[in-house]
């Protein structure tokens, strides 16, 4: 069973999964509202944490958009992102992978090089403490064609871009309506992945893979169809899950429903991630406690878990060679008790 003094910030982990406009915690919200005269609909920063008690996708997303509107100058993005991944290297996250959509912030006047540079800038400046790739992404709510236009723009800083994918609400807006986009961006050399199966259906998971894409970010509905599961671990297509946002976003009742340990069992190379911890309540080590007491994971389900984060992240065969090392180091198998098996 899971040890019962095991300390996940130990743990050498990934975040594959994470959003960066969703680590924008309140008090920092509040002061770059006040640095930017950005007027706010909470009193203080307790009064957004009350807000943020979702009842579905769509009414986080309201929230998070509006939260969107206080960064506005490069030195924004840079302190958000610098911030992330500092409390993500101390919470013990050796690799993340970070979405970042500037899509969302383009109307706004501030120029795409202020952003852009204040993002990337953060990442270099802590390449030292934390690895970090940037992924970019485009809102499935918009044009395909807004789409297309956004890889285009973001073409200067393609040297520094791991892979493109695709979020937002999945309800009437599937994969397949991008194909032009995620071609585009296979053309280009990028890996992909896609939000799908989070709250929309099985079938969106299948339109993924005929895209194809390499990740599945969420991919919960696949637990819904035994023939896709069996894709899914014969191809070992990684799902970057999030349980504490599917809990917070009613995906699932309760942790203990969560589908994370079954897909395990069945060979399939899932992970766990914080997607939006800032307004989840749960950065990574959070995310992996909680659903660790809940499904009751033992020790060798836990390392598994940890090699698969390793193995779905879009670093070199080289890198990952390096950090598989580091988290068998941290996470050795309990010793065989079996005396006949040591040879005693």
């Amino acid at each position: 069973m899971t040890p019962p003094d095991m300390d996940f910030v130990k743990l050498p982990k990934t975040d594959l999964h994470v959003h960066l406009e969703g680590t924008l915690e309140p008090e920092m919200l509040f002061r770059l509202a006040r640095r930017n005269r950005v007027p706010l609909p909470w009193r203080d920063p307790e009064n957004l944490h009350e807000a943020c008690k979702f009842r579905d996708l769509a009414g986080f997303l309201a929230i998070y958009y509006k939260g969107c509107e206080v960064l506005v100058t490069g030195e924004d993005f840079y302190d958000l992102t610098r911030a992330y991944l500092e409390r993500a290297a101390a919470d013990g996250v050796v690799h993340t992978e970070i979405f970042f959509n500037p899509q969302v912030f383009r109307g706004r006047g501030t120029p795409l090089a202020a952003i852009m540079e204040g993002v990337l800038s953060a990442i270099r400046d802590m390449r030292d403490r934390i690895s970090c790739l940037y992924m970019g992404t485009v809102m499935r709510t918009r044009p395909v064609e807004e789409a297309l236009q956004a890889l285009e723009e973001l073409a200067p800083w393609y040297s520094e871009i791991a892979a493109f994918g695709m979020g937002g609400a999945e309800r009437g807006n599937p994969p397949l309506h991008f194909r032009r986009y995620f071609d585009a961006c296979r053309e280009r050399g990028f890996r992909t992945c896609v939000h799908a199966g989070e709250e929309g259906p099985a079938d969106y998971v299948r339109e993924a893979l005929s895209l194809p894409v390499d990740r599945i970010d969420h991919g919960n509905a696949a637990a819904e169809d035994p023939a896709l599961l069996r894709i899914l671990a014969e191809r070992r297509i990684p799902l970057t899950m999030c349980p504490i946002s599917n809990l917070r976003l009613k995906v699932v009742p309760d942790l203990a429903a969560h589908p994370l340990k079954r897909m395990l069992e069945q060979r399939l190379c899932v992970t766990v991630n914080s997607d939006d911890p800032a307004y989840f309540l749960g950065y990574a080590s959070d995310n992996w406690a909680a659903v660790c007491r809940a499904l009751r994971l033992t020790r060798a389900e836990i390392l598994q878990l940890a090699l698969n984060g390793v193995e779905a992240s879009f670093l070199s065969d080289e890198r990952k060679a390096a950090l598989r090392q580091e988290v068998i180091a941290a996470l050795p198998a309990p010793p065989d008790r079996d005396p006949a098996r040591r040879g005693i």
